[in-house]
């Protein structure tokens, strides 16, 4: 499935007052919303250059759900790919649209020539599963501009702001840890086979329907020994089963080291509470006894989450559920 060789390349680090760029490759936002993103994230010392078509819309398209035309959303995101006055892609929210745009990106040879940090989740789980999968680039799965409670709202968690820097700076990833509150909603429902408390592999955060959806493509990366993380939103334990079985037909969930369940929410809170048990239940009937099986990560469309690499090697902690990295000199 996977056209590149484990292990991916990394990004370049993201400098101190170093340059972002802003695209919109899914859905739209207003123009306002962009350009308080600017005001936050200059406000944090840092350079900011808006794609010519973030702020473009359904006028152009036709489709209230996609901002602008497919053409123009590809340009800018490889405008920004190759330019190497870049030094961090940020998406400016989800939706829909990554997927129509996949097979009009760069060639993977000129994205791996500058491999820059490029953050987002939700719908653009699809550009960071190409980005393993076509060049064998390690991208981030964290907040957004200007939605999911990102830069540019009122609703910015500063512990998911901190995530999100100390996954695309200098340092890079070492531990990873919880929120301050802890983790009370950490379990395991299937450990290891071998008695140990942790999984090891390339790590794969993604939002379920958005992997679902580029199961049987080329854009899907290799996911045997992967250390997979779910999650999703506005979906309710019926379709959360089709997409399991889906995965599980198309042979994505035979090899996996872990699944690692995030937050399920969005729906009524009856519906949210039937996830809980539910979700969890669904991933045990579709793995085989080898793969390791625990819930609670704070990842997912929630306000305070982690920012996790798309690809890259990490330990997972069973016992408390926290990643651990050595993906920086």
């Amino acid at each position: 499935m996977s056209h590149t060789q484990r292990p991916f390349l990394l990004p370049r680090p993201f400098p101190s007052g170093g340059t972002i760029g802003l695209v919109s490759p899914a859905g739209p936002s207003p123009a306002s919303d962009i350009e308080r993103a600017v005001e936050v994230l200059s406000a944090r010392g840092c350079h900011v250059v808006v794609g010519d078509h973030a702020a473009d819309n359904a006028e152009l398209s036709g489709y209230p759900y996609l901002a602008g035309i497919d053409e123009h959303r590809a340009d800018d995101l490889n405008r920004f790919l190759v330019d190497p006055a870049i030094d961090l892609i940020l998406c400016v929210r989800g939706g829909y649209g990554c997927a129509r745009i996949l097979d009009r990106l760069a060639p993977a040879q000129e994205i791996r020539r500058d491999p820059k940090p490029i953050v987002g989740y939700s719908d653009i789980t699809a550009l960071s599963l190409f980005l393993a999968a076509h060049a064998g680039i390690v991208s981030f799965s964290g907040i957004m501009a200007t939605a999911g409670d990102g830069f540019a709202e009122g609703t910015l968690d500063p512990f998911s702001e901190a995530s999100f820097w100390q996954a695309v700076g200098a340092d890079g990833f070492g531990s990873v840890y919880l929120p301050p509150e802890g983790n009370a909603s950490w379990a395991v429902h299937r450990p290891p086979m071998d008695d140990g408390d942790t999984v090891t592999g390339p790590l794969f955060p993604a939002c379920l329907s958005l992997l679902t959806s580029l199961a049987g493509t080329p854009y899907l990366p290799d996911m045997n020994g992967a250390v997979l993380v779910i999650e999703d939103v506005h979906e309710e334990l019926y379709a959360v089963d089709r997409m399991l079985v889906q995965l599980r037909h198309a042979g994505v969930l035979e090899n996996l080291a872990a699944v690692l369940i995030g937050s399920f929410n969005g729906t009524t809170a009856d519906e949210e509470a039937r996830l809980a048990v539910g979700v969890p239940r669904l991933v045990l009937e579709n793995t085989p006894p080898s793969v390791a099986v625990a819930s609670g990560v704070a990842y997912g469309h929630i306000a305070r989450r982690l920012t996790l690499p798309v690809g890259a090697v990490g330990t997972a902690d069973l016992r408390d559920g926290t990643f651990s990295f050595d993906i920086r000199p």
